[in-house]
């Protein structure tokens, strides 16, 4: 696993910087210097990103349903829709 964001203390100071591979050790460093949870760097597929775009852009369009009652709402709709296939 890699980090995808820097790990900061509460200072700021970076503890890992974007792209270290985590171990046990490292893992148990964070843990004692209150350090919860780190983001990771998750390597998809072309596949797997078309298929959670796929699933991001139903679940959107099931949440404005038919839209169409105002060009406000559809272009909210448009908007979202476009977040979405930035991936």
């Amino acid at each position: 696993m890699a980090v995808r964001d820097s790990v900061r203390d509460a200072k700021g100071q970076v503890l890992l910087p974007v792209g270290v591979l985590l171990d046990e050790a490292s893992i148990a460093q964070l843990l004692q210097r209150g350090i919860a949870a780190v983001s990771i760097a998750v390597e998809e597929t072309e596949e797997a990103r078309t298929a959670r775009i796929l699933a991001r852009k139903a679940q959107i369009l099931d949440l404005f349903g038919e839209t169409g009652e105002t060009p406000e709402l559809e272009q909210l709709r448009r908007l979202v829709l476009e977040t979405a296939d930035a991936g």
